[in-house]
């Protein structure tokens, strides 16, 4: 049996057949091929950027890769199933790696980058979004409590169209506090937009676009609105000019009282400036003469020369939470006037300037600057009141505070910044100088 097992493996090596177990083992042809295995599809198909924004212009381009065995075809296909094929590629070595290029200019939705080769076909989807721009501004700068803030705003997409129909979210975040949306608008015909809505404390508004399939999420700059509790009412009351009748040169006293709205009853208004007004006999215009301060329950009290007969009334500009108010008029004889004093002499402010600038909202701003006088030449004058001054753009200009000069004329302060605008300085000149004011100089307010 051994030696029969050897002979079947000799004639096998021999490239004979032989039976075993009544089948026949057939021998391999020499040469013979086997089928070979299919190529694989295409791979690491790749899109970028991703998504492909389209701000307007000359477009953007986006590159698409893909590996694959051999060169196939790619082409692009939109929302519609609109075929757009893209050229033929640079190639790399080694495993066939193909690069396209492709500029989308106005083409927003889905799209789908699709590869074929001899091994398979493969797809991958992709967006292209229209970029998107939100202007947006909250006002007034300051209102009362309770009071309305007008929010205005425009969308727009790609080359700066007006995106309409859409719909944009208005947030608040107060002091000390977070983001949190109040409500929503639509946009119009033009991309515009516009709420009013309650101002219930001080904090920042934007507008924040959660972007479509077709464009981009935005998010506006915010701007901050303060809050103010509503103004009450004032008054001044008992204000008095006397003596009268009063000679030429002579002291005249000024009284008088100013009161606030306490709800039930009115009470003394203390530590606020009241202004002081003149106008002549015979004159169309009041004249601002002096100020004065008001005590614990609200009286003030002023002592001007008297020069010239007239009215005389005190005024108090409006401030935060009160309004302004002005007393009656007193008529003030003047007799025997006292020969014409001599010209009052020349004065100017020289280097005046308010810095900081740009100041951060909240930080101090500093005022620096010199008052002269002429006297056959220009000197310092020195111990006189100067008053500083506030313009926002488009408004008046309103009182800030009073700074004294020192012995050479010069003058310091400084005061919270809280909102663009210009600065100035103010001298009301005296029985010896004339006013004058320095330049005004701008300083902006960033928060």
């Amino acid at each position: 049996m051994l030696k029969r097992m050897r002979a079947v493996i000799a004639a096998a090596a021999m490239g004979g057949a032989v039976a075993l177990g009544g089948a026949v083992a057939l021998p391999a042809v020499a040469g013979a091929t086997t089928t070979p295995s299919p190529a694989p599809a295409p791979s690491d198909l790749a899109v970028s950027p991703s998504p492909v924004i389209v701000a307007g212009g000359a477009g953007t381009t986006a590159t698409f890769t893909y590996k694959a065995a051999e060169a196939g075809a790619a082409r692009l296909l939109d929302g519609s199933g609109r075929a757009v094929p893209l050229a033929v590629g640079s190639a790399g070595s080694g495993a066939y790696t193909a690069r396209y290029g492709f500029t989308f200019r106005d083409e927003p939705g889905a799209w789908k980058l699709e590869v074929r080769t001899e091994g398979g076909t493969a797809a991958k989807e992709f967006q292209v979004h229209w970029s998107t721009g939100l202007d947006f501004a909250a006002s007034p700068d300051v209102v009362d409590r309770g009071g309305v803030v007008r929010l205005t705003g425009a969308l727009t997409y790609g080359a700066s169209r007006g995106y309409a129909g859409q719909r944009v979210y208005l947030a608040f975040k107060p002091v000390g506090g977070s983001y949190g949306r109040v409500g929503w608008v639509t946009t119009d015909g033009r991309g515009r937009f516009s709420a009013d809505e309650r101002a219930d404390g001080s904090g920042w508004w934007r507008a924040e676009f959660d972007g479509t399939t077709a464009a981009e999420p935005a998010t506006s700059d915010s701007d901050r609105v303060d809050v103010r509790d509503a103004a009450r009412r004032t008054r001044v009351t008992g204000f008095d000019a006397s003596p009268d009748p009063v000679r030429a040169g002579d002291t005249l006293r000024l009284r008088g009282r100013l009161e606030i709205d306490g709800g039930d009853f009115w009470r003394g208004y203390p530590d606020h400036r009241v202004r002081i007004l003149f106008k002549p006999d015979g004159g169309y215009r009041w004249q601002y003469v002096t100020s004065a301060w008001t005590g614990d329950r609200g009286f003030f009290a002023a002592d001007v020369r008297a020069r010239t007969s007239g009215w005389w009334r005190a005024e108090f500009e409006a401030v935060t939470g009160a309004t302004g108010s002005v007393s009656s008029s007193d008529y003030v004889t003047v007799r025997a006037p006292r020969p014409v004093p001599p010209p009052a002499a020349d004065t100017r402010v020289i280097r005046f300037d308010a810095s900081p600038e740009p100041v951060t909202y909240g930080k101090y701003l500093t005022f620096r600057g010199a008052l002269q006088i002429w006297d056959d030449g220009w000197e310092g004058y020195g111990h006189q009141k100067v008053t500083v001054w506030f313009q926002k753009a488009g408004g008046s200009w309103h009182y800030v505070k009073t700074l004294r000069t020192n012995v050479s004329g010069s003058f310091w302060g400084k005061t919270k910044a809280t909102r663009s605008g210009s600065w100035k300085v103010v001298f009301p000149g005296d029985d010896d100088a004339r006013r004058s004011s320095s330049r005004a100089d701008r300083v902006r307010v960033k928060h």
